[in-house]
């Protein structure tokens, strides 16, 4: 099979595919036989399911039995419009000259291609100060970025009225592929935000919007299922995307080496023995054993309906552990979350104290940095205070303060209890003596003494147990998601409000941190 070929017509369909899920898919058409275009008129959609949703499946056939036809011929792509990239090394990739690139300036495109396959920005066109800013591979200001997507969304205008959000994300792809250290979304120390694509695709679908927002002929409506024909039963007993999010090894999973379904439920039986013996002080001794029923765990979660937390503390109380809790997030995610999230509010939390400290916040951001003593309070708590503040959201909606004697028989009486987490601290979140963590109304950790630690195991809890981002706390989980743990899935959410695509709120403060680290160091 021509890899290169059939790479180009399958990025002419679906034009915003991710690079694994393109390679995914050509290497899945490899293993079905394919040798040339002719024989993707006979893939078939249950082919492509693994690989593809199913509106993009539908179009990717569509797309196929045009080639069937004769409608459309495939033509190589010259320039690097879907090369893989490092995100360990983002600005490895060779900048072209804004000289050197000139517009397309009429819609000449090949047969069967789309206009943005081939679209190239006009750099001649672009305020001086972004010409300046290519030349010498520098980050223009927010100011002079604002101004180059509006000039880029103009030139795209000439081509469509109202590109979709997948246009948007092909053009930004090249701008940034072109342009890395200029406009990707990369920290100062090398981090990534996903592809390096999501603030300058936001701005950019923005700005395509707004100026859209008096063409009621341009709009784009998508076509609603009725309700009738999905029962509120039936959505409520299925497992969708919200549950896989982030996750490597969410399900099915298979016994590992060695086991059968058999032995596996004996070793949990020794894990019921270890806890019935030595409560929590087992939890070091049973973690090895934690790890090989990883597969049954999962499993037992993963069912439908879901296990109360009563229930499943019973069945498995080594999963309430800290040691338990964070071993199995690692499993599911392939992230070693205290490590991950320690290194992270190291490099990134006096970035946020700076940025809170130096540029202009609204009012209950100052009040938090009033609290705040480095002397005396608990940096974790400070740095997830503000970002809570930042974002306008409740602090009980994560954090919840008792008495700092307070037992968990205490908390029950005194306190009602959300069936969402929640981190109860003893004592002042800024000075806390000991965390204890609630689900489903029930205190089920702790107490503990290191607050990073419970920061941890409240944020682990939304995994491990397919739970959705609480509402009232929704962006402060997903930044922590994104900027401190690196989970950056390009589809899906766990987010209520947010469907399929990064939190723009959240998307936004990334941005402003990473473009006043740059500026400010």
């Amino acid at each position: 099979m021509d890899d290169v070929r059939v790479k180009d017509l399958v990025l002419s369909f679906l034009p915003g595919l991710s690079h694994e899920t393109l390679t995914s898919l050509l290497n899945g058409l490899q293993e079905l036989g394919v040798e040339n275009k002719e024989d993707l008129a006979l893939v078939q959609e249950r082919d492509l399911e693994q690989y593809l949703r199913p509106i993009q499946c539908r179009k990717l056939l569509n797309g196929f039995q045009g080639l069937a036809v004769g409608q459309l011929d495939l033509v190589p792509v010259t320039s690097s419009a879907h090369a893989p990239s490092s995100s360990n090394t983002p600005c490895t990739i060779p900048a072209t000259s804004p000289c050197t690139q000139e517009p397309v300036s009429s819609p000449s495109f090949q047969l069967g291609r789309p206009w943005h396959a081939d679209f190239q920005v006009n750099w001649a066109r672009m305020p001086a100060a972004i010409r300046r800013a290519i030349a010498n591979k520098t980050r223009p200001s927010p100011g002079d970025r604002k101004d180059m997507v509006k000039a880029v969304v103009d030139q795209m205008l000439e081509h469509e009225p109202n590109p979709t959000r997948a246009i948007c994300h092909s053009v930004v792809r090249s701008i940034i592929r072109s342009h890395p250290e200029c406009f990707a979304d990369v920290a100062k120390n090398g981090d990534v935000l996903g592809d390096g694509c999501y603030s300058l695709l936001q701005q950019i679908k923005t700005r395509v919007e707004y100026k859209n927002r008096n063409n009621t002929l341009g709009r784009r409506r998508r076509e609603r299922r009725p309700r009738s024909e999905v029962p509120d039963e039936g959505r409520a007993m299925q497992r969708g995307p919200v549950d896989q999010y982030g996750c490597v090894r969410w399900g099915p999973l298979e016994i590992p080496p060695g086991e059968t379904e058999a032995s596996l439920d004996g070793i949990k039986r020794q894990l019921l023995d270890i806890y019935s013996k030595e409560g929590m002080s087992g939890a070091e001794r049973a973690d090895p054993l934690m790890e090989k029923t990883y597969v049954i765990q999962r499993r037992y979660l993963n069912s439908v309906p879901p296990p109360t937390i009563a229930v499943l503390k019973e069945e498995w109380p080594f999963l309430f552990s800290p040691r338990g809790f964070f071993s199995h997030f690692t499993l599911l995610t392939d992230i070693p979350i205290l490590t991950k999230f320690r290194e992270a509010l190291d490099r990134k939390g006096n970035t946020i104290m700076r940025f809170c400290q130096e540029v202009k916040c609204h009012q209950r951001v100052k009040s938090v940095l009033t609290c705040f003593e480095p002397e005396d309070s608990e940096k974790a708590a400070c740095i997830l205070l503000l970002v809570m503040a930042y974002f306008k959201e409740p602090k009980d909606a994560i954090v919840l303060e008792v008495d700092t004697c307070a037992t968990a028989t205490d908390i029950k009486s005194t306190i009602t209890l959300t069936s969402t987490p929640r981190l109860i601290v003893q004592g002042n979140t800024t000075r806390p003596r000991a965390w204890m963590l609630s689900l489903d109304g029930e205190v089920v950790v702790g107490p503990h003494p290191d607050f990073t630690t419970g920061l941890c195991a409240i944020f682990a809890s939304y995994y491990n147990l397919n739970l959705q981002y609480a509402e009232d706390a929704a962006c402060t989980l997903e930044f922590i998601q994104r900027c401190f743990l690196g989970i950056n899935p390009e589809a899906g959410t766990k987010s209520k409000r947010h469907k399929g695509q990064i939190n723009q709120q959240v998307c936004t403060f990334i941005r402003k941190l990473i473009d006043f680290e740059w500026m400010t160091e």
